[in-house]
């Protein structure tokens, strides 16, 4: 067992950012990237272990390089991450349009930073979100715009289709059929 005293904490000081301009960040986060393991988990997510020495020990990276830790994409989790592509390590999945495995950090719509709603979460669409600026017209936006470009694939792998317009081709019911008769219901003093 390692001794807790030499563990490496990943804060606020510890920063991707940080080891831009310092050269002692640069040093100790060059060593942490040189022992640090990345793997794909839950098919949309990188796992990356920095071994027993650092303090979390642990990160899960989003699809979209954000780290679960509150260093988000300053965190040297992410840095690894990007070193494991670029080196050529399988990459996590990209989620289906209109899907979020997590929230987004920034609104695909406008721009804003974005909250978790469980309130929206599904099954089909993943984690609900609220856009600070747009506050749920974002994220029912973005869902529409999925849509759309599913559609519109859709389509255009099938070839191109006609929409016929119900003003151009009426429904015809059979003869002696009255879709606006009424019908009385018994005991009901209004009929």
């Amino acid at each position: 067992m390692s001794d807790s005293s030499k563990a490496v904490v990943l804060n606020g000081t510890l920063t991707a950012s940080r080891a831009r301009i310092s050269p002692a960040v640069k040093q100790i986060l060059t060593g942490l990237l040189k022992e640090a393991t990345v793997a794909v988990q839950d098919e949309y997510f990188y796992l990356v272990d920095f071994g027993p020495d650092v303090r979390p020990q642990r990160h899960t990276v989003s699809h979209d390089l954000f780290c679960t830790c509150r260093l988000e994409q300053d965190c040297v989790a992410v840095t690894a991450v990007k070193k494991y592509l670029k080196d050529g390590g399988e990459p996590a999945s990209t989620p289906e349009s209109g899907y979020y495995p997590v929230a987004p950090h920034i609104c695909p719509v406008c721009g804003g930073k974005v909250h978790p709603d469980i309130s929206l979460s599904s099954h089909h669409r993943g984690i609900g979100w609220r856009c600070e600026k747009g506050g749920l017209v974002c994220y029912w936006t973005a869902q529409v715009n999925a849509l759309k470009a599913r559609c519109e694939s859709k389509h255009s792998r099938a070839g191109t289709v006609e929409i016929v317009s119900f003003q151009n081709n009426p429904l015809k019911f059979s003869p002696g059929y009255d879709p606006n008769r009424v019908y009385p219901v018994e005991g009901c003093p209004f009929y």
